[in-house]
C-alpha cells in the first residue's frame, strides 16, 4: 500500500476514505486509532493508503472535489458581483431620468441597499448546499480542532440525522464521545456505525472503546 496523504484529524482523513470507497478506489487508514488507545487526541497523522496501481487516480479524486469546492464559491461570488453590476447599471439609467426628484432618488438607493442586503442573506444558504460532504464536514472538525464540542456535535448530529444510514455519521459521533470521555456514548456511537458498515476498521474502533471501558470498571 502507498501513503497518499497525510491528516493531522482521523475525521478528515475518514472523510477522504469515504470519497475514494465511493469511486471504487481500495484504501485504508493507518494509526488513526492512536488517540483511542493512548488517550492523546490527534497524537499522530493519519495515514490515507491507497493502493500502488490506484495512486493517481485517488490522488485525481480528491484533487477534483477540492477545485469543485473553490470552483463553486468563486462562481457565486461572480454571479454575485455580475447582479450588482446590472442593478447599479439600471439604477445610472433611472436616475439620469429622475434627475430633478431627490425622494425618487432615496428611495431607488435604499431599495437598492435592501435587495443587496436580501440576495446575501439568500446566497448564503445555497452556497453552502453546493459545498461538497467534505467541506461540510470539515467545518465540523474545526470546531473539534477548538474543542468547541458542542458545536461538532450539532453540526455532526444534523448531518447524521440527514442521512441515518451513512455509517460515518455515528463513527464521527463517536470521535467527539471520546474527546469528552463519554465511553458509553461513544460505544453505542461506533457500535451503530460497525453494524451499518461491518468494517475491520469499525470494529478495531469498538472494541479499542469496549477495552476502555473494560479498563475504567476494573478500577
Amino acid at each position: 500500500m502507498f501513503t497518499l496523504r497525510s491528516y493531522a484529524s482521523p475525521i478528515e482523513a475518514g472523510m477522504a476514505k469515504s470519497m475514494l470507497e465511493a469511486h471504487g478506489i481500495s484504501c485504508s487508514l493507518a494509526d488513526e486509532n492512536a488517540n483511542v488507545y493512548g488517550g492523546a487526541p490527534f497524537a499522530m497523522p493519519v495515514r490515507l493508503l491507497v493502493s500502488e496501481d490506484q495512486v493517481n487516480e485517488a490522488k485525481q479524486v480528491l484533487e477534483d472535489a477540492e477545485k469543485l469546492a473553490r470552483s463553486d464559491a468563486a462562481e457565486r461570488e461572480l454571479s454575485m458581483k455580475e447582479t450588482v453590476a446590472e442593478i447599479l447599471d439600471e439604477l445610472k439609467k433611472l436616475r439620469s431620468k429622475v434627475e430633478t426628484n431627490t425622494t425618487l432618488v432615496v428611495l431607488l438607493f435604499v431599495g437598492l441597499a435592501f435587495y443587496i442586503f436580501i440576495e446575501l442573506k439568500s446566497s448564503s444558504a445555497p452556497a453552502r448546499s453546493r459545498q461538497s460532504q467534505t467541506e461540510t464536514w470539515r467545518s465540523a472538525s474545526t470546531a473539534m480542532d477548538n474543542m468547541d464540542y458542542d458545536k461538532a456535535t450539532e453540526i455532526a448530529q444534523h448531518l447524521t440525522d440527514k442521512n441515518p444510514t451513512y455509517y460515518y455519521g455515528y463513527s464521527y459521533l463517536g470521535y467527539i464521545a471520546l474527546e469528552r470521555n463519554h465511553l458509553k456514548e461513544a460505544e453505542g456511537y461506533f457500535a451503530r456505525a460497525y453494524e451499518l458498515f461491518p468494517t475491520s476498521d469499525n470494529e478495531q474502533k469498538l472494541q479499542a472503546v469496549r477495552k476502555r471501558l473494560e479498563i475504567e470498571h476494573a478500577r
